[in-house]
């Protein structure tokens, strides 16, 4: 039987002075990008603010610049490395801290030396997915401790989103 939280008091961040399980993951994934994948992906930027202007969609045009600029300065540098904390409170990740109360389940995709992700479904369906690198976490310790809170959503996949970051290295 799941062990369900029904509390919305804000968990202390003190609460996960004695966690359970810690390791340490990049805030979010980082692909080493080649030259050429900048010069393509440069190209197709131009295009599709030419192909915006030549058919007077000047909104779709400033939206690629703006889309390709804040790309260009929210990856130019490497993922800040975060600590991540499972205690019997809930999850927490750097600084951001999700108590089990406002998660509904979780899944775990692990194929490595590709794949290794923890993915947390919040319980508002307004909010998105939360995924973290499991890195060298044991993803078998990481199952064993969410599933004492959280329902496992077993035989789920990499988003096709995600998939899709990782082949095109985005």
């Amino acid at each position: 039987m799941k062990i369900k939280h029904s509390h919305h008091a804000p968990v202390n961040q003190h609460a996960f002075d004695k966690a359970l399980l810690t390791w340490r993951a990049p805030e979010y994934t980082h692909h080493e990008k080649s030259p050429i994948w900048f010069v393509v992906a440069g190209l197709i930027a131009l295009l599709l603010v030419l192909y915006g202007l030549k058919t007077d969609g000047w909104t779709f045009s400033v939206a690629i610049i703006v889309f390709a600029g804040t790309y260009y300065l929210v990856h130019r540098e490497a993922p800040k490395t975060v600590e991540v904390k499972i205690s019997k409170f809930g999850v927490k990740i750097g600084r951001h801290v999700f108590p089990y109360s406002n998660l509904k389940s979780f899944w775990i995709v692990y194929e490595p030396p590709f794949i290794k992700k923890l993915y947390l479904r919040m319980a508002s369906s307004f909010k998105p997915d939360v995924f973290i690198a499991l890195e060298d976490a044991d993803p078998v310790e990481v199952r064993r401790l969410l599933n004492t809170h959280l329902n496992e959503l077993k035989g789920r996949h990499e988003p096709f989103s995600d998939t899709l970051v990782r082949l095109f290295r985005l």
